[in-house]
């Protein structure tokens, strides 16, 4: 399951569709169900995750997705 949400969140970085990860983690104090903006999949209340805001852009992470953005290089 890990493996499928860094290889998700990869193909969306390599496809443009992140911007490159440049902003700084914050945890919201209480979670919702929201989707990630990594992998796509649904991050429940119990699941901590990283809460980004870049300018007007808001993502959310699961911790494995947005370790994934952090790390993520494109190919030359």
């Amino acid at each position: 399951m890990l493996q499928d949400r860094i290889g998700k969140t990869f193909a969306r970085l390599r496809a443009g569709e992140l911007p490159p990860p440049t902003a700084v983690k914050t945890l919201p104090p209480a979670a919702q169900r929201t989707t990630c903006s990594g992998c796509g999949e649904a991050i429940e209340p119990r699941e901590r995750y990283s809460y980004i805001r870049a300018d007007a852009t808001v993502l959310r992470f699961h911790l494995i997705c947005h370790e994934a953005w952090i790390r993520f290089r494109r190919p030359a």
